[in-house]
């Protein structure tokens, strides 16, 4: 049992105690250490012994820590486009969810190959966009001291993917098209027919604005590579830039965009998509469509539909990238026999 202590100190925290220089903790095991002078008030003592508990316990840095660190960043507020920004944002949630109170040295191959042989049964595509951003905040952390491993996501190999999406027929598309007309959204009419004719994605289609209207060409900057490309007109093209411009031209305020909503103001990918998805249910009831289809499919269709270079046409750095867009049959010349049918004596 501890020595009593003077009624004079009883409001001391434990194992402190005066000494010549003011008040000091004095715990067996412990190095002293002074806590403050001793002229100090109470409430300064019982504050400098809640720094020192908080001293001993030397907070762990964990994967939290480090994905934290990483989104405040200028490699990624300043470097990576916004929506590969959400892109990540997104990915963090499922492996904040399974390693995030891990120190990152912790995280060890197996332990990626398990995450990834468990996410990947069900969800294979997100699995793989979150290994790659475990990654990636590994190697970033790597470079600067946070983490002392090598990036344990290396030798862990990336799980088969299905080609998403698919080929829309041509009568597919058109019988959308007009039914979109039908119902008053032209905007999603030009937006359409713009994605389709320049195999463009739709971030890149509702980014144009009419500063993009050239002589020669339509001008689309690709967000996700930075690749520019001036699409040279066609009538099909011409008119359906014409047409957006002259469209919702009513309201008051009135933006630079080509595609615009009803407001004058440029769509939002989510205000876009809602509408697009309302449509496409409503004319699958109406038997117009037999199957519903992305937006994005229109740039398959497109790259599968264009005869020449695809790579060049859809903007791809790499021609396999480019192909994977392709869902046409390749059409090869085969070999010339003919079979000798005289017999022989």
């Amino acid at each position: 049992m501890g020595r009593r202590r003077n009624p004079e100190n009883a409001w001391m925290p434990p194992h402190v105690e005066r000494y010549k220089n003011g008040f000091r903790v004095n715990r067996r095991g412990y190095p002293t250490k002074h806590l403050a002078k001793q002229d100090a008030s109470k409430a300064e003592v019982w504050t400098a012994y809640e720094r020192y508990l908080a001293g001993l316990v030397e907070k762990e840095f964990t994967l939290k820590d480090l994905v934290e660190l990483y989104f405040a960043s200028p490699q990624y507020t300043k470097h990576i486009k916004p929506q590969t920004q959400k892109d990540y944002y997104r990915y963090s949630q499922r492996i904040l969810t399974v390693f995030g109170e891990m120190t990152p040295d912790s995280i060890t191959s197996p332990l990626v190959q398990m995450f990834l042989d468990a996410r990947g049964a069900e969800h294979p595509t997100a699995a793989n966009r979150e290994k790659t951003f475990l990654g990636i905040v590994m190697k970033w952390g790597k470079a600067r001291g946070f983490v002392k491993i090598e990036d344990p996501t290396v030798v862990v190999k990336a799980l088969k993917e299905k080609a998403g999406g698919r080929y829309l027929e041509d009568w597919e598309y058109e019988a959308f098209w007009q039914w979109l007309g039908e119902r008053g959204h032209i905007m999603h009419q030009c937006a359409m027919e713009i994605s389709y004719l320049c195999a463009a994605r739709q971030q890149d289609v509702l980014a144009l604005t009419r500063s993009d209207i050239q002589e020669d060409g339509l001008l689309i900057v690709q967000a996700k590579t930075g690749k520019a490309q001036l699409k040279l007109w066609s009538s099909a093209l011409r008119e359906a830039v014409d047409r957006a411009a002259a469209t919702n031209t009513e309201a008051q305020i009135q933006t630079t965009h080509i595609i615009r909503s009803r407001t004058g103001r440029p769509f939002t990918r989510m205000g876009f998509n809602a509408t697009w998805l309302r449509e496409q249910r409503a004319a699958l009831e109406a038997g117009v469509i037999k199957d519903r289809f992305r937006f994005h499919d229109l740039k398959i269709k497109a790259a599968s539909d264009f005869e020449g270079d695809v790579q060049k046409f859809t903007g791809h750095k790499t021609r396999s990238m480019a192909e994977r867009y392709n869902r046409t049959a390749d059409r090869v010349a085969i070999l010339e026999k003919n079979r000798n049918t005289d017999k022989k004596s």
